[in-house]
């Protein structure tokens, strides 16, 4: 009926089917009326066909009725009442036609309104369909609140992220009680801005029903009525307790990277700097200045660049690290940096390298001590041989002037000894210097308490090495005469050690000397034995000065007398 056939169609069926009521009529129905059996048709063909095709098969039934009453008398005419009646029935039959065709208008309007509410009733439920799936889809926690903020509705993607195994059990509950703290403070505030008509978001802590401490990011927003007014809220909670914990490990990396002592930095793959920490800035002089300017191999020495270029990244793409001793520059000063240098790629989710990182170690520190280390095993080295000269000569002498075996053993341990107190004195400052005071006092402590028999008076001063070594065997000799011969071999006497600097540098002159008093009567001897030679001899040879034994009477003194430089450390420097 809705369909549209075309004119020829529609006309040519309309006058078939007059046609087909005309013969019709003629051989079953010739009595009845000529009208009846068309009025039926022309409702058909108007109400399939459309009024036009209705019209005109009203005509053609006029015309077909008006020929069979040509054979009614008076034959060949039409009376006036056959007229009439043919009037009568046009009009009638045309106005049934409207009717008809009003009619067929109604029917297709209410087809495509049927057909119309059937699609809309299709959509409605697709789309409910899929807002149903949407909401148990989600991942997010979707509620709806009335504007006391009791819950009215809960997704069931929602149930299962807050672990809520019945929503009846918590419908109606006061959504603001599930947080606390200020995360309650947050969702009063929030709920208050949403009764007003305004959206409010926050991020707050709290636990699902089951007691799970979570993290979320929770959107408040008012639900508009048909009125154009607020009567409910929707909120919409999104756990991002990953995203907060790996924001916690990101800040704990950043705070270990900013309070590291180590170079920290971040490269890009194209090799231009985006991050260092702190210590990398006052490592290599960068305090306040833009790193972003700069390229990863603006950090090295020139000839350096290509090892980083072609062997340093290559190594760090094939192997995953690489680490090495490389020199950086100092950039406002160009002092030259010794590092450890460490590399290893930054890669994003997909495993794709999209930067480097380094943690580079300061070595300028342990280089400098791997240098004093070598310098000391050479001056060691020096020294031992300087000493074992020492001890052959010392053993050469104190054989050939020996009477005995015995007293040659005697003799030679106790210089052994002497010699030792003396290195002892050295190793403790690494065999550079030698405290003058110290030296005297682990010299002449076996032969005498110091401060009762030994006295000693004299300014702090710091002895060279040999001159260390050939002070303790002189002092030695002398103690051990004066414990044999003189102030130390009776219950008496006693030693005075005095030692000066006299006058200002460069020509200070340095002055030590030992004073017995109280012992026996002192004679010079007949025969100068090897103490008396290793005195005199070794200290003016290692001094420089002058060195001297006088045996008065009343006790045996010894003096010596250099320039200050040539015996002691002055400043730190010979």
């Amino acid at each position: 009926m809705a369909g549209r056939p075309s004119f020829l169609a529609r006309y040519g069926l309309s006058s078939l089917a007059v046609g087909g009521v005309a013969l019709l009529r003629s051989a079953m129905f010739a009595e009845f009326a000529p009208w009846f059996l068309f009025t039926p048709a022309v409702v058909v063909i108007a109400l399939l066909l459309g009024g036009g095709a209705g019209l005109w098969a009203t005509l053609l039934a006029a015309l077909c009725a008006s020929i069979t009453l040509r054979d009614v008398p008076p034959v060949g005419a039409l009376s006036l009442m056959q007229v009439v009646a043919s009037a009568i029935f046009i009009v009638t039959t045309a106005g049934l036609v409207g009717l008809v065709v009003a009619l067929r208008h109604a029917l297709i309007e209410a087809d495509a309104a049927r057909t119309e509410l059937m699609r809309s009733a299709a959509a409605a439920a697709e789309r409910e369909a899929f807002l149903t799936s949407v909401l148990a889809s989600s991942t997010d926690c979707i509620k709806v609140l009335d504007l006391d903020g009791r819950l009215t509705f809960m997704s069931e993607g929602g149930q299962r992220v807050m672990e809520v195994s019945d929503f009846n059990a918590i419908a109606g509950c006061h959504w603001p009680d599930f947080w606390t703290g200020q995360g309650h403070v947050e969702a009063l505030a929030a709920l208050a801005a949403a009764r007003e008509g305004r959206a409010q978001s926050f991020v707050g802590r709290a636990s699902t029903i089951r007691g799970t401490p979570k993290w979320w990011h929770v959107a408040l927003s008012p639900i508009r009525n048909q009125d154009g007014g607020y009567d409910r809220i929707l909120s919409v909670s999104r756990d991002i307790t990953a995203l907060r914990e790996s924001e916690d490990e990101r800040e704990h990396f950043v705070r270990l990277a900013e309070n590291s002592t180590d170079f920290i930095g971040m490269l890009q793959t194209d090799g231009r700097v985006f991050y260092v920490n702190d210590a990398a800035r006052r490592m290599v002089g960068l305090d306040g200045a833009d790193v972003t300017a700069l390229a990863m191999t603006d950090f090295f020495l020139p000839e350096q660049v290509a090892t980083v270029t072609s062997e340093v990244l290559p190594a760090v793409d094939r192997d995953g690290h690489w680490s090495g001793e490389l020199t950086f520059r100092h950039f406002r000063t160009g002092e030259l940096i010794p590092v450890l240098y460490s590399v290893f790629p930054v890669t994003d989710i997909d495993g794709r390298t999209v930067g480097y990182g380094t943690v580079t170690r300061d070595f300028r520190a342990r280089k400098q001590a791997e240098e004093e280390l070598r310098l000391l095993n050479g001056e060691l080295a020096h020294r031992l041989k300087n000493v074992l000269a020492v001890v052959q000569s010392v053993t050469r002498q104190t054989l050939r002037n020996a009477s005995d075996v015995q007293k040659a053993s005697q003799d030679l341990s106790a210089r052994l000894v002497a010699l030792g107190a003396a290195t002892d004195v050295l190793t403790n400052a690494s065999w550079r210097s030698a405290d003058l005071r110290e030296l005297i006092e682990r010299a002449l402590a076996p032969h005498g308490e110091i401060g009762v028999r030994i006295l000693l008076d004299g300014p702090c001063l710091t002895l060279k090495p040999q001159v260390a070594v050939a002070l303790a065997l002189a002092l030695h000799e002398l103690a051990t005469n004066a414990a044999k011969y003189g102030a130390l071999s009776n219950d008496a006497g006693r030693v005075d050690v005095i030692w000066q600097v006299r006058g200002e540098a460069p020509e200070a002159r340095f002055r030590l000397d030992w004073r017995e008093q109280g012992g026996p009567p002192v004679a010079e001897p007949t025969r100068r034995g090897f103490g008396s030679i290793l005195i005199e001899r070794s200290l003016r040879s290692y001094f420089g000065g002058t060195a001297g034994i006088e045996y008065r009477p009343d006790g045996l003194t010894f003096a010596m007398d250099t320039q200050l430089g040539d015996a002691v450390m002055t400043d730190g420097k010979a």
